[in-house]
């Protein structure tokens, strides 16, 4: 890549922490975007379902995203993967 491309991934991976950060019943901070041109890759684990599909939903509406991938896990838990660590 070069340092336009680098520049913009880091961008559309501050944007996608951004907004993932910002959903009220999401907890964000298992999370991490990468960014591979207009693809944006999800890691990272979340409590259920639901807020696997809402990271993705709301991840495909940052200006520059075209495509979302999830790698999310699911822990099961509302307290995320390090409760009782």
């Amino acid at each position: 890549m070069n340092a336009t491309a680098d520049k913009t991934a880091a961008e559309l991976e501050r944007k996608v922490s951004e907004r993932l950060a910002g959903l009220p019943d999401v907890d964000a901070s298992h999370i991490e975007p990468h960014a591979e041109g207009t693809k944006v890759i999800l890691e990272g684990s979340v409590d259920t379902v639901f807020s696997a599909r809402k990271a993705v939903l709301s991840a495909e509406t940052v200006d520059g995203v075209h495509d979302v991938e999830s790698h999310l896990t699911l822990t099961g838990s509302k307290d995320g993967p390090s409760a009782g660590h």
